[in-house]
């Protein structure tokens, strides 16, 4: 475990410059702004709830607002669950289910194939669901009102950090209601009320984010953009889509690490072969079915979102490892030789997962890293026009960027001209796509940004057929009061992809001024 651990360690301190993309952006952006006192919603939009951006911006106080800062706090997330799940493995079986779980979660966390390496919500998610889960599980020793609110707690943060982690909530009340009943034999007003306390202690993270927000007036706004917008967002993909987006976005998460994902589900099995599980199988089988729900809202099935099962498929996998050597042993004197090739087995399989990802890890710089992870993108090229855009404008600049690139504001330290850090909702087919646009035009007129950064990527915008096009032909005539001062093309992306920087025109006096007391001149 200890070599796992310090090999992920090596790998991400490495890669701790790796370019920041579009939802790395996001957080950090928003995060500065909390850093500097200006409360989320309130100069960025977006449908997240508002969780990881606190976690952003704690992260980039004590390590800096860098990219490396951002990606060394990231790792320290990873660790940290890892030796949860290292704890908890060895509280519901032995030492070897902790020791698998562990260096399982740590490396496939870290699999460029599911976006491990970046900063994204789910991995806060799962760092607070899996302190959930330590809390709640071995909750059928000692039930206590204390410790349910506490686990309700862990499991609503990780609501705040995404709103999918609501399923883990679900999870946390029907699993105190459950067990109860069936291993603890309580009264079911003792139940009640440790469903009440888990359920009050899930709601309060939003609720004092909601009382934070509301006398900053960003209330509203909050709720517009993370419920009803929310809504539009989670139902634009047609039923007929769900199965491709599945096996598309789910093969590429499992990457290199299936042989991982298959030890875990032989150690799905193992809940009905070995004893020692069977106290454990209702609560982990169900924390599953709640990680697997929790990557389904919208059936995007993006690869990060799997991030959410990780902790069930490395505790499932140490279930496997430490389960086989005791359910499949022969009736024979070698039982400790057969024990430990369980052990030989899970060794290679998570050196296959190293080997798979060995180009990622140990061989490409940062940006050609991002680069291998992503395909065609600007994140390398944006950081380049946001350090341009920092050193060639004073500080109170405020600038406006047209396309959904806000690591842009991050990396140039300006202020944003309009909340619309994203043009996504702009293109799609949803009822607020209009009126989106009137607001984002409006404010950029309002603010007059000095600098304007315009993306040609149509991956920065991913404008559809039917989309409303009102705000290119804005741009189109609005353009005329700003001067075009550098571009920076996208390579290898489609030729014409490019980020354009243009600053405000300013009025010049002619070189021979007409004198005001010459009536006819005048």
């Amino acid at each position: 475990m200890v070599a796992a651990l310090a090999l992920v360690v090596v790998v991400r301190v490495r890669l701790l410059n790796l370019p920041l993309e579009r939802d790395e952006g996001e957080y950090a952006y928003a995060g500065q702004l909390m850093l500097q006192g200006i409360p989320p919603y309130q100069l960025a939009y977006n449908m997240k709830f508002p969780g990881t951006y606190a976690a952003y911006a704690v992260i980039m106080a004590v390590f800096g607002q860098t990219p490396a800062g951002i990606h060394l706090g990231v790792l320290v997330a990873t660790v940290l669950t890892a030796g949860m799940l290292y704890w908890l493995g060895r509280r519901l079986l032995d030492e070897t289910a902790g020791l698998v779980a562990a260096s399982a979660y740590a490396v496939m966390a870290a699999s460029p194939g599911i976006l491990g390496l970046e900063g994204h919500a789910t991995h806060f998610a799962a760092l607070f669901a899996t302190a959930g889960l330590c809390l709640l599980v071995p909750i059928r020793h000692a039930i206590h009102w204390e410790r349910a609110i506490a686990g309700g707690f862990m499991l609503g943060m990780a609501m705040l950090m995404t709103q999918q982690g609501v399923f883990f909530c679900l999870w946390g009340m029907i699993f105190l209601a459950v067990t109860g009943q069936r291993q603890l034999g309580i009264g079911w007003r003792r139940r009640l009320s440790l469903i009440a306390a888990c359920g009050l202690g899930a709601i309060l993270p939003l609720g004092l984010t909601c009382l934070m927000l509301w006398p900053v007036g960003v209330l509203d706004r909050f709720w517009f953009w993370t419920i009803g917008y929310a809504w539009q967002y989670v139902s634009l993909v047609p039923w007929a889509d769900v199965p491709m987006k599945f096996f598309t976005g789910f093969s590429k998460a499992v990457g290199g690490n299936a042989l991982l994902w298959m030890a875990a589900i032989v150690g799905v099995r193992m809940f009905w072969l070995d004893q020692r599980l069977r106290e454990s199988r209702f609560a982990l089988l169900g924390f599953a079915v709640a990680s697997l729900l929790a990557t389904c809202p919208g059936f995007y099935f993006r690869p990060h979102y799997f991030l959410l099962t990780l902790p069930t498929v490395a505790l499932l996998a140490g279930c496997c490892v430490s389960s086989a050597g005791l359910v499949c042993q022969p009736p024979t004197r070698s039982k400790a030789l057969w024990k430990a090739w369980s052990k030989v087995v899970y060794v290679l399989m998570l050196s296959a997962s190293v080997f798979f990802d060995r180009r990622v890890w140990f061989e490409l710089k940062p940006a050609q890293a991002s680069q291998a992870i992503y395909g065609f993108n600007l994140f390398s090229q944006a950081g380049t026009a946001a350090t341009f855009i920092r050193t060639h404008t004073p500080p109170h600049t405020r600038l406006a960027v047209l396309g959904s690139e806000p690591e842009i504001y991050f990396l140039s330290h300006r202020r944003s001209a309009t909340g619309y850090i994203y043009t996504y909702a702009l293109m799609e087919p949803q009822p607020f796509a209009r009126r989106m646009q009137k607001e984002m035009i409006h404010e950029i007129e309002s603010a007059r940004p000095e600098c304007v950064a315009v993306v040609t990527f149509n991956d920065s915008w991913i404008s559809r057929p039917e989309s409303d096009r009102e705000i290119f032909d804005w741009w189109d005539s609005y353009r005329t009061n700003y001067q075009f001062i550098r571009g920076f093309p996208i390579a290898p992306a489609p030729e014409g992809s490019t980020i354009l920087i243009y600053r405000r025109k300013r009025f010049t006096p002619p070189a021979n001024p007409i004198p005001l007391n010459d009536p006819q001149k005048t």
